[in-house]
């Protein structure tokens, strides 16, 4: 009589486990993973300003600068444009036969866009180029410092990220800032005289 009570107890307690393992047993289908969506990328908004074309990064060509303007004698203001490379391009952008180009003509609309797109942002927060003195120059290896720095006599315009006030000689160099088409190129002004030139303000720049 033991055997018949305790047995039927065993039958009882077997097909107990046997059932709560039917869901997750070796034999179980592997549960189906719940599709993670992808992050939808945020326009660029001066892309989007810029419109067609676009500058393209693989003939971005750094920077041109100029001489814009001479205030005093011993004062000039720089000026950096982000230069492209690509006679397709540049004809699109309204430069027959020209190589080398702005993104845009100064007259229109979509002009400051396309520099923003291109230059990406400065380390000041601001749509534009780093602007750097080099102080390895002349005869030494280059040592650029950020305008603005205690050492430098080179100083930013508020106003306006693409433009520099300079107050001695020597070479200074605009670098595409963070996230830019043009990111990684640069271009170089080397002014030699900070007297007032008496005629075209371009070729007081210089360039190595």
């Amino acid at each position: 009589m033991r055997r018949l009570v305790i047995f039927p107890l065993i039958i009882g307690m077997a097909a107990c486990g046997g059932g709560s393992s039917a869901t997750g047993g070796p034999g179980s289908p592997p549960p189906v993973p719940v599709p993670v969506p992808s992050p939808t990328a945020t326009p660029n908004p001066y892309a989007e300003a810029c419109g067609t074309p676009l500058p393209p990064p693989e003939f971005a060509y750094g920077f041109g600068i100029k001489v814009q303007l001479e205030p005093t004698r011993n004062k000039k203001i720089l000026n950096g444009s982000p230069s492209i490379r690509n006679l397709a391009y540049c004809e699109a952008a309204g430069f027959s036969n020209t190589l080398i180009c702005n993104t845009r003509k100064e007259d229109n609309p979509q002009r400051v866009p396309c520099d923003h797109y291109f230059s990406g942002m400065s380390d000041q927060g601001r749509p534009g180029p780093n602007w750097f003195q080099d102080f390895g120059y002349p005869g030494g290896s280059e040592r650029l410092v950020k305008c603005g720095d205690p050492d430098t006599t080179c100083r930013l315009k508020p106003e306006d990220q693409y433009l520099l006030d300079i107050h001695e000689v020597g070479r200074y160099v605009a670098c595409a800032g963070v996230g830019g088409a043009g990111a990684g190129t640069c271009g170089d002004c080397i002014i030699l005289t900070m007297e007032q030139s008496p005629g075209s303000l371009g070729g007081l720049c210089k360039h190595s």
